[in-house]
């Protein structure tokens, strides 16, 4: 069996958030509230800045998953995940792909600095647009990696599971930081497994095979 151990950095990522997910976060719903030409001016001038302060990168990691079944899924490191939820979600999958992005810490100190001594519904704001700036991260990595799995008659999985998430306990994003080596990013992991800088993401995706009528 081929292994796939190889951890891909990347220093530079055209992360670009999706709006509707960021008025989403905001709390607005589309087609339903009507969004004060103020809060506007804010939103446009959040992307903009947020487009000036994010420092978008991240990595993967592809892995062989050596077993899947029950309540539990193991790759090839030696690595056990305990989720019946993580288990059915990569039921079709042989492979598996660790993610992690950030959107670096400059943007994250101009939101603290908006919301202690500046203007506290723009960081609020501002926070929303880097929230979707690191998830858009995730979703560019994935897309390149599709690129590449394509040449192979494969894909990565529409959605992707982060530890926190259901029944997949938080702890586990210590067990992918030192996987991906996230260090070389210059992320770092609390005690209580919380990345920083803040505006950073950790996920897990499966590789499945294309059908043949897709």
């Amino acid at each position: 069996m081929e292994s796939y151990l190889k951890v891909v950095n990347f220093e530079s990522i055209t992360a670009i958030p999706n709006r509707n997910f960021v008025l989403a976060r905001l709390g607005y719903r589309k087609n339903h509230t009507q969004i004060d030409p103020v809060v506007q001016k804010k939103l446009e001038q959040a992307f903009k800045d947020c487009n000036l302060y994010c420092r978008s990168k991240g990595a993967a990691g592809r892995f062989l998953i050596t077993e899947n079944r029950e309540s539990s899924v193991r790759i090839e490191t030696g690595l056990s995940f305990e989720s019946k939820y993580l288990v059915r979600f990569l039921g079709n999958c042989r492979e598996l792909v660790l993610l992690a992005a950030t959107v670096g810490k400059e943007v994250v100190e101009r939101i603290g600095f908006e919301i202690e001594k500046g203007d506290a519904a723009y960081g609020v704001i501002l926070d929303a647009v880097a929230s979707e700036t690191a998830d858009a991260g995730l979703d560019w990595i994935m897309g390149f990696m599709n690129r590449i799995l394509r040449r192979e008659g494969k894909k990565i999985t529409r959605h992707r599971y982060s530890p926190g998430y259901g029944d997949l306990n938080l702890d586990y994003q210590k067990a992918i930081f030192d996987l991906l080596d996230l260090g070389k990013l210059d992320l770092k992991l609390t005690e209580k497994q919380m990345l920083i800088p803040e505006k950073s993401v950790i996920a897990i995706a499966g590789i499945e095979r294309i059908e043949a009528d897709e």
